[in-house]
């Protein structure tokens, strides 16, 4: 009734916590970061951003979540991002968030219900898609530096490697101006299934001129991590 039990255990990945907090510390101060965090499924990159999260929450800043999901189910572009957004837009103020927003209100609005229903905008009329998709980018990307002036952000995007194809332009984007933000983007995605024919690759690897890039890789627990897990599962002594 309680839900699974292992959920409320973590343990091990000093190392890689220790790299998060002081990615934060330092987006806090004005030097905003892109941390990957890679690993085969299960191996704990939920958890771990977790922990980054509330380490976050604790420093006075805000983690928001967005999350990429598989073809043939959710597909809508931008998605992670919008996820993201929309949690913000819906807890700020309206006048904040209009300030917050600025010029590219009308912009975010088109991806972005909760701004039409909230501030009474119009989302902007299509015009040459180029433009369309470059005047959104910008407009997003000034959206959450604003917004972190405010309060230090840490976005979560979940499961890159199932990402459509509008929300990695969007961090490639965003990615670019993270020097003098004060936000910390976070991404996750599976290396057993990104090869060099995978979308992804191709983004990584604009990416990783970022000079804020780098990567937090997860495997496998230690053996003393390993009996501390069983050990906070089961409530009892587990011998190693």
């Amino acid at each position: 009734a309680q839900g699974p039990l292992y959920r409320r255990t973590f343990v091990g990945r000093e190392a890689e916590l220790h790299q998060l907090h002081a990615a934060f510390d330092n987006a806090m101060s004005g030097q905003g970061s892109l941390m990957m965090v890679v690993g085969e499924p299960g191996i704990g990159k939920t958890s771990l951003c977790e922990q980054a999260a509330t380490y976050a929450a604790l420093r006075g800043g805000k983690a928001l979540i967005g999350h990429c999901y598989e073809e043939g189910s959710l597909s809508l572009p931008y998605l992670a991002f919008v996820e993201a957004m929309r949690s913000y837009v819906l807890e700020r103020d309206p006048d904040d968030l209009k300030s917050d927003l600025g010029s590219g209100a009308s912009e975010v609005a088109r991806i972005v219900s909760e701004v039409r229903d909230r501030l009474q905008v119009e989302s902007s009329e299509a015009t040459d898609p180029e433009q369309d998709r470059y005047r959104l980018m910008q407009a997003v990307t000034s959206f959450l530096s604003n917004a972190a002036k405010v309060q230090p952000l840490v976005i979560v995007l979940e499961d890159l490697h199932d990402a459509d194809r509008g929300t990695m332009d969007m961090l490639t984007h965003v990615a670019r101006s993270l020097a003098g933000a004060r936000l910390m983007i976070v991404g996750t995605y599976r290396d057993v299934e990104v090869d060099r024919s995978h979308p992804l690759s191709g983004a990584l690897a604009e990416l990783r001129r970022v000079s804020s890039f780098a990567r937090v890789s997860l495997r496998g627990l230690t053996a003393d991590e390993v009996q501390r897990m069983m050990t906070g599962i089961s409530g009892d002594d587990v011998p190693w």
